[in-house]
């Protein structure tokens, strides 16, 4: 999901500082994720949780979700050109609202609760679901984030704008 990312940031990067802000926060969501999950090199299947990285993952993930539904979102779709806003409404935010409704379950039932003996193994089954899920969310972002690109969003004039007024 990283190299996923880097790709989109190079692609996108440097032309909207909210998206760049976004993708940013992003990036922070997976480290914050990955930490929680412990994907380091030999490091033992079973290992305790780590309680300040939950902490830290879960924070990340409803301050993402929030900006994406509350602000990003938002503002991607209203400064498209043409019919891609319709495009937008029509498939790509429907699936998105879908996808938040499915993370914050999995949140509700699983992330906030206490983690003990008992409820450990759905525990770690519910944080495998929820990094699929984010996978999912992220490619429809990616395509969110390409559609606009392909129809103007907010891209700053250029020296060889033919749109931009010269002086006589």
């Amino acid at each position: 999901m990283l190299n996923q990312l880097e790709n989109l940031t190079e692609r996108v990067g440097g032309r909207n500082e909210l998206v760049d802000s976004w993708l940013r926060a992003r990036r922070q969501l997976l480290v914050t994720y990955y930490e929680l999950i412990g994907m380091k090199p030999q490091k033992d299947a079973l290992t305790a949780l780590d309680e300040q990285a939950l902490d830290a993952f879960c924070h990340n993930l409803v301050d993402y979700l929030s900006t994406g539904h509350f602000s990003v979102y938002e503002h991607i779709i209203s400064e498209m050109q043409g019919d891609s806003p319709l495009i937008v409404a029509a498939q790509i935010y429907p699936a998105l609202e879908a996808n938040t409704d499915r993370i914050m379950q999995l949140y509700d039932t699983h992330l906030q609760q206490a983690i003990n003996d008992d409820n450990c193994v759905d525990f770690q089954t519910a944080l495998s679901e929820v990094g699929e899920v984010l996978e999912s969310r992220f490619t429809l972002e990616d395509k969110l984030v390409q559609l606009a690109w392909d129809h103007q969003l907010a891209r700053p004039p250029v020296a060889n704008d033919s749109v931009i007024a010269r002086p006589a």
